[in-house]
């Protein structure tokens, strides 16, 4: 005996055993899993959820965290003297608007100006409790520069101008006062159009922010209580010129937490879907053999298998979050594929059998089936929570735990379920009455054979099961229909056109998640982000870091910098040097100018630094950018930056090769310097997905082979299992960026997941086909697909009617979840029921039969009662020939490791 058909006989004799034994103890198995299940499910009373978008979507022990730690310990924010370009974080507690006109294009008018000026009078005005003794309002909680809540330069300009009976020109970036002091205004206007002499003409968009104070727990508070407020103001506010689009700091929180709260009822739906699918699933002509009621406890035990998943995993601490929302569609819809694989296993078996025995070889099919599935699905998802995104982490960490709930309950609590099943059945009770029923061939009238009738016959005592239509039609139609050499050939057309165009895509494939994919469609986040495409001119920051002790007062390590800035000044994503802040470039020209040079020694560069320049208004904001060693005159600067302004960056590829761009030219430096902006830490996502994935699909299509190996009884179908999972994440993520999917963390789940049900979708009509007893392909194909055709089909729509709501989702989060999903079923069923079928006919010469037979499985042969005026019945002879194959028996096809198989002339 081969060495794989040695595992597989081991674990049917495992499972055989384990079916009679629940067939014996039925409660005990009922009420124990039951009990482990309310036990497990009181965990979710610790459930609390992560909002926190910055750290689910955002890889762990990244360069872009380990820079803003750095930056949080060195570098850290004042906000007694905070200025917004030394900004660690896209997240600063703020309110901030942006200003559209609805009278047209240009909001610099007079009447919109005063519309502006209104908004902020009322929002600085804005008064919040926060508590019984303390009122604050925007003065009180602000982030302060040089004693004063920070500024607008955008307002204190237009306030100036408007003092001036409007006769102070505008120009862009930068607007000289009238007193000479250039005002930067170009973060505040967007959509800017200008004349030559840079005279601003007109502008789109303008913008204004409200800096808040956060760090401590006394500053975070009325912080948030102000954002509150503020966030309310601005969805109140009505006017017939403009339009107000706003953003707090907790508008992400809030909108992940609201998202979580919409799609719950949506399960609702869901599960009503598959209670009707399942059940009707069930239904036969035969009124004893329909098995309604089981297939709603089929949904029943999906759903203990999510309560206890969430419950065990809560009880342990771990969050809840916006995409683990979308785990009870997927499991729900895994755990009634499960019921209709053990499902079609019971109605293999004879009806003359005891219950214990039917038990005992339906666990010896079914369950090997599904410890299969369950493991590779598993699998794919251990292999998912080794992402260093959290957010695909944690849903993999609960799917998974899920998935192995959902085998637990499916082996206990299901089969006990089936017992009880198979007793009414034994009985020849009707399946929802529960009274015993005449079987059909001695109803008394054609109501009663119609609407009662069903089981064994005592007159014929014939135990043939009662084929469903979608089996027969399967044996009758489909099978000898896809045999055909014409469409045998459409169908080979058909795989090099899916093929082809899946290729095609996987060249369009982008990678990234856009920041408008997080918020719902119908948020008011959306129109704050629409607007903020005028705003690319300007920005954020880059900070390049010198962690380590530089000589600054030498010249050669003067020059090193300066040439490292204009390396830096030279990249197109980056501005002209007026716009960078460099304290040692504003420095060495301030040497010039005191000391006629810049080659000094240590000592009087840092007096002259600390003593002089630091203490010149304005310039002393420098001190954010330089760390002295110490406080006495023999200090060095131990650590210091440079900042330098960003431009054009519009989309996620732009901050992807943006932030590779500059960490390139950092290395590359003669000088050891590090780049930091705020954006990174969310664009380091969009570099790691792409390998990361292509990592996982890698790590999960060996293992899977390997898994195939051990526990498929043939290598054959090791080999087309990994062929299957090949072409079908081929197809999946080719379509899915056809679709408008880009590569994500959502869509990174789908393709992982993707390997466990390939494996589910081609290792069963590959194993069929292998043990089929037909002499030609076409045989073994027809064969394979009247077997199984029917579960397969059942499973995969169930899934696709599990996720199929989440397409009416306002979220991207859970539409992506959908497509991907959608086209995993999709692809995964042509693959099962068309394109493996056509191939294994070819290949058919090529694939041997398994030879494992019942005495080697050590499962006590079947007794087969034929009917009495049966061919097999009359010619029947010869000595048991126990052989595990297939054959034909009274137009059915009856698996012969559940039968005694004579020497029979069909």
């Amino acid at each position: 005996m081969a060495w794989y058909e040695y595992v597989d006989k081991k674990i049917s004799q495992l499972f055989y055993r384990y079916g009679k034994l629940i067939a014996r103890q039925p409660r005990a198995f009922l009420i124990g899993s039951l009990v482990l299940a309310a036990i497990l499910s009181l965990g979710v009373i610790f459930l609390t959820f992560e909002t926190d978008a910055a750290y689910l979507f955002t890889p762990d022990k990244s360069r872009g965290r380990e820079e803003l730690i750095y930056m949080e310990e060195h570098f850290p924010s004042d906000y007694d003297n905070f200025w917004m370009s030394r900004s660690l974080t896209t997240q600063e507690k703020l309110g901030d608007f942006i200003v559209t006109s609805k009278l047209g294009d240009n909001v610099l008018t007079d009447e919109i100006i005063d519309e502006v000026f209104k908004i902020d009078a009322e929002l600085r005005a804005l008064t919040i409790k926060v508590n019984e003794t303390y009122m604050v309002n925007f003065t009180g909680t602000c982030g302060k520069v040089y004693g004063k809540c920070l500024g607008n330069p955008l307002l204190d300009v237009l306030s100036i101008r408007k003092q001036l009976g409007g006769n102070l020109t505008l120009t862009y970036p930068t607007t000289i006062l009238p007193d000479g002091t250039p005002a930067f205004i170009g973060t505040g206007l967007g959509g800017v159009s200008v004349a030559k002499n840079k005279t601003i003409i007109s502008a789109k968009a303008l913008t204004i922010g409200y800096l808040l104070r956060s760090g401590s727990t006394s500053d975070n508070i009325p912080s948030l209580l102000w954002e509150d407020a503020f966030s309310q103001y601005a969805i109140s506010y009505r006017s017939d010129i403009i339009q107000v689009a706003h953003l707090t700091s907790q508008s992400l929180s809030e909108e992940l937490m609201a998202m979580t709260e919409r799609v719950m009822p949506l399960f609702i739906v869901t599960f009503t879907i598959l209670f009707t699918f399942a059940v009707a699933s069930c239904l036969m002509s035969d009124w004893v053999q329909s098995k309604p009621w089981l297939g709603q406890l089929g949904v029943v035990s999906a759903m203990l298998a999510i309560a206890s998943s969430v419950g065990l995993l809560s009880a342990c601490g771990i969050p809840f979050n916006e995409v683990v929302a979308s785990m009870p569609f997927l499991v729900i819809g895994i755990g009634i594929d499960d019921m209709f694989i053990m499902i079609a296993a019971w109605r293999s078996t004879s009806r003359s059998l005891p219950v214990e025995e039917r038990m005992g070889h339906a666990y010896s099919e079914a369950a090997v089936s599904i410890t299969i599935t369950s493991l590779t699905d598993g699998l794919a998802f251990c292999i998912g929570a080794i992402t260093p995104l959290p957010a695909v982490r944690v849903f993999c960490l609960f799917t998974g735990v899920a998935i192995l709930f959902d085998y637990i309950y499916q082996i206990t609590f299901f089969g006990a379920c089936m017992v009880y099943t198979g007793q009414r059945e034994a009985s020849n009770k009707h399946c929802y009455t529960c009274k015993t029923v005449l079987p059909k061939d001695e109803a008394p009238s054609r109501m009663y054979r119609m609407w009662c009738a069903g089981g064994i016959s005592r007159s014929t005592k014939s135990d043939e099961q009662s084929e469903q239509a979608i089996t027969y039609f399967f044996r009758k139609y489909y099978g000898p229909f896809i045999i055909k050499p014409v469409v045998k050939v459409l169908v080979v057309f058909l795989f090099c056109a899916y093929l082809a165009m899946a290729f095609y895509g996987c060249t369009k494939l982008e990678t990234g998640m856009e920041t408008k994919d997080i918020f719902a469609d119908d948020s008011f986040a959306q129109d704050y982000i629409e607007e903020r495409k005028y705003f690319t001119e300007f920005g954020a920051s880059l900070s390049v870091i010198f962690k380590e002790e530089q000589s600054y007062w030498n010249a050669s390590v003067q020059e090193q910098c300066e040439e490292l800035s204009k390396t830096f000044e030279a990249h197109h994503n980056i501005h002209e040097a007026a716009f960078t802040e460099s304290w040692l470039r504003e420095f060495t020209q301030f040497l010039h100018k005191t000391l006629n040079t810049t080659d000094v020694d240590q000592k009087t560069f840092i007096t002259l630094l600390r003593n002089q320049f630091l203490t010149i208004p304005f310039i002393d904001r420098f001190k954010e950018d330089i760390i002295f060693s110490s406080d006495d005159e023999n200090a060095t600067i131990s650590a210091s930056r440079i900042l330098f302004k960003t431009t054009g960056i519009e989309t996620t590829s732009d901050d992807s090769n943006f932030m590779l761009d500059m960490r390139k030219v950092a290395d590359n430096s003669s000088i050891s310097v590090a780049v930091f902006s705020p954006v990174f830490v969310f664009v380091e996502q969009y570099v790691i997905v792409l390998p990361n994935t292509i990592q996982n699909l890698l790590i999960a299509t060996v293992c899977m082979f390997f898994v195939a190996l051990v526990l498929i009884p043939h290598p054959v179908c090791a080999f087309m299992v990994t062929l299957c999972i090949v072409t079908i994440e081929s197809g999946v993520i080719g379509f899915m960026t056809l679709w408008g999917v880009n590569l994500d963390g959502i869509s990174m789940i789908n393709i992982i997941l993707c390997i466990g049900f390939s494996v589910d979708f081609s290792a069963h009509i590959t194993y069929a086909f292998i043990t089929a007893s037909g002499n030609t392909g076409n045989q073994r194909a027809i064969e394979a697909l009247h077997i199984l055709g029917t579960p397969i089909l059942q499973g995969g729509l169930s899934t696709i009617l599990a996720i199929i709501i989440l397409s009416t989702s306002p979220a991207y989060i859970f539409r992506a979840f959908f497509k991907t999903m959608f086209l995993v079923m999709v692809f995964g069923l042509m693959h099962g029921l068309v394109f493996l079928p056509v191939l294994l006919s070819f290949l058919s010469p090529c694939l041997p039969r398994s030879k494992i037979t019942v005495e080697d499985a050590e499962i006590p042969p079947v007794e087969h009662i034929p009917s009495e005026d049966s061919k097999e019945s009359k010619e029947a002879e010869g000595t048991c020939k126990k052989e595990l194959v297939f054959i034909f028996h009274n137009n059915d096809v009856v698996l012969l490791d559940s039968i005694d198989a004579k020497e029979t002339v069909l």
